[in-house]
Order: structure tokens, then C-alpha cells, then sequence
């Protein structure tokens, strides 16, 4: 009798262990062995991915979007996608980029759209990106539409880039520091001669020296540090805007205390690379970026500091 119940358990513990095995083994089939390849995102932030859109990519692309699955979204989310789909066909499909910025609905978003468009089109043909910006009848977009193609070309052809600051309207100040400072990071000595030229008001010459510092100082800092003790001394704002950037671009990359240590180490420069700090601050934190000034030493940049930061 024992022999026979002992069998029976025997038996049930058997068919309950294969039963799981069994049940495991199926369920291991349809899962996959390695995570896929996860998309590497585009250098232009794309909104979330609407639904709809088609999933035929190729290996390491982002999903491509389709005409059909735009329609099918709504309000915001039909824009961002007709938007996305405009950025997709731009490079090589200028008229096809054009025709989906013209579903945009929200007017903005619509200039905008065609501004991008110019951008992404002009390393492929910049005299029909030039004809697209003065199609577009806001200012501003129109404007924006220069300072992008300025920007595309900022590494490809310095003198054309430059010159296309000089169609940005309303943008014009910012597309030369930007741009000048994207030929900072591939030429420094030619961003620092065009500097040098001393062109236009005092604000022009101020942001082109601040640019330096800023944008060298994101890729590399300690290059940037003898960039900015090459910059002309006779204006002293010269030198000063550039630790500024240089500071400002420190804090970006590295937390406030990094920074502040950072600039520490420039002892000629340190009150211009504290207000750079304090200034990028600022845009998170006022209360921090106030402290932040009362570690510049010289007293009127160190008001000149604070009242930007309480402002």
C-alpha cells in the first residue's frame, strides 16, 4: 500500500515538473533573445511618434511617417506629424516637404515647417532653399528661415554662412555669434581673425567674442581658455564676453559647483566666467544664479551681476 501511494506522488510530481518545463520551453519561443537595435535620434528633436505611421525603416532609421496616418491624427499631434513628415522628405523631396508643411494648421507651426525645411534642403540646393525664405509672410519665420540655412552652412563654407547673417532680419546678432561660434569649434583661429575685423556696433563686436568662449568652451574648454586670451585686449568687454561664454558653456556640461571651480582656475578671468555661470543659471534657478554673483570680485560687475540675475 505504501509502495503503491508513494508511486502515485511519484507519478503527479513527475507530470506537474514536465508540464512546467514544457510550458516554459513554449513560452522561451516567442521571446526574442537579444533586445533589437534601439533608432539613433536625429540631430532635430522629432515630436513623439504619431499613430499611424508606417513601420517599414531601414536598419537604424527612425519610423517613417506616411500622408495617410497625418490625416488620421488630430489638433496638435496631426501638426507635429505633418511636421515630422516635411523634416523626413525635406533633404531630397524639397516640393514633397513643402506640400506637408502646408497641412500645418497652426500658422506658427506652419512657418516654422517651411523655415525647417529651407534648413534641411540647403546642403542639397541653396539657391532653391534661398527662394523659399521670402515665400514666407511672417518676418520672423522669414528671418528664422536665413539663420537656419546660415547655420547649415556654418562648417561647410564660413564666408557664404556668414554672409546669409546678413538676410536674418531680426536674427541677425544671433546667427553671427551662433554661426561664428559653430566655426569656432572646427576653425578657432578663423573665428577668432573674423572677430578680430571688429565689425559693426559695440553689440555686434561683443556677441562675436562671446561666441567663441561659448561654443569652443561646449566641445573644449581648456582650448578655449588660451582662444579667449587671444582675443584683442585694448576693449576689455572683449575678453570679458568671451570668459563669459566660456563660463556659461562650462555649466552647461558640468554641475554649478564644477563650474564655480572651473572658473576659480582662471584667476585674470574668473569674475567674467562667474557671471557666465550666473547667467546660465538663471534660466533654472534666479535665487542660485544671484548667489552665484557674489563670488565676483569686482564691484561693478559684481552689481552689474546681480541686477541681471533679480531682473
Amino acid at each position: 500500500m505504501e509502495s503503491l501511494r508513494f508511486s502515485v506522488l511519484y507519478a503527479v510530481c513527475l507530470g506537474v515538473c514536465l508540464a512546467s518545463v514544457t510550458a516554459l520551453k513554449a513560452h522561451a519561443e516567442v521571446l526574442p533573445t537579444s533586445l533589437a537595435p534601439q533608432p539613433i535620434e536625429a540631430f532635430i528633436a522629432v515630436p513623439p511618434k504619431p499613430e499611424g505611421t508606417s513601420k517599414d525603416r531601414g536598419e537604424g532609421e527612425a519610423p517613417l511617417h506616411t500622408w495617410e496616418g497625418c490625416e488620421a491624427r488630430t489638433g496638435d499631434f496631426r501638426d507635429a506629424c505633418f511636421k515630422a513628415l516635411a523634416w523626413q522628405r525635406a533633404e531630397r523631396d524639397v516640393d514633397g516637404a513643402l506640400e506637408a508643411c502646408g497641412q500645418v494648421i497652426d500658422s506658427d507651426q506652419g512657418h516654422e515647417c517651411v523655415a525647417d525645411v529651407a534648413e534641411l534642403h540647403s546642403l542639397t540646393d541653396r539657391v532653391r532653399s534661398e527662394s523659399i525664405c521670402p515665400t514666407i509672410p511672417k518676418k520672423k519665420w522669414a528671418d528664422q528661415c536665413w539663420f537656419g540655412i546660415a547655420l547649415a552652412w556654418s562648417t561647410e563654407d564660413f564666408a557664404y554662412a556668414r554672409a546669409s547673417c546678413g538676410n536674418a532680419g531680426m536674427w541677425r546678432e544671433f546667427c553671427r555669434h551662433d554661426v561664428n561660434g559653430e566655426i569656432a569649434q572646427v576653425d578657432a583661429q578663423n573665428a577668432l581673425d573674423w572677430c578680430k575685423l571688429e565689425e559693426g556696433e559695440a553689440l555686434q563686436r561683443k556677441t562675436c567674442f562671446h561666441g567663441l568662449g561659448k561654443y569652443l568652451g561646449r566641445t573644449e574648454p581648456l582650448e578655449a581658455i588660451g582662444l579667449c586670451q587671444q582675443v584683442p585686449a585694448h576693449e576689455p568687454l572683449y575678453q570679458e564676453n568671451c570668459f563669459h561664454g566660456l563660463g556659461w558653456a562650462v555649466a552647461e556640461k558640468r554641475s554649478e559647483e564644477e563650474t564655480a571651480q572651473f572658473c576659480e582656475g582662471l584667476p585674470q578671468n574668473q569674475d567674467s566666467c562667474f557671471m557666465g555661470l550666473s547667467a546660465h543659471a538663471k534660466r533654472l534657478n534666479p535665487e542660485r544664479a544671484y548667489e552665484h554673483c557674489q563670488r565676483v570680485g569686482r564691484a561693478d560687475l559684481r552689481e552689474r551681476c546681480s541686477a541681471f540675475a533679480k531682473r
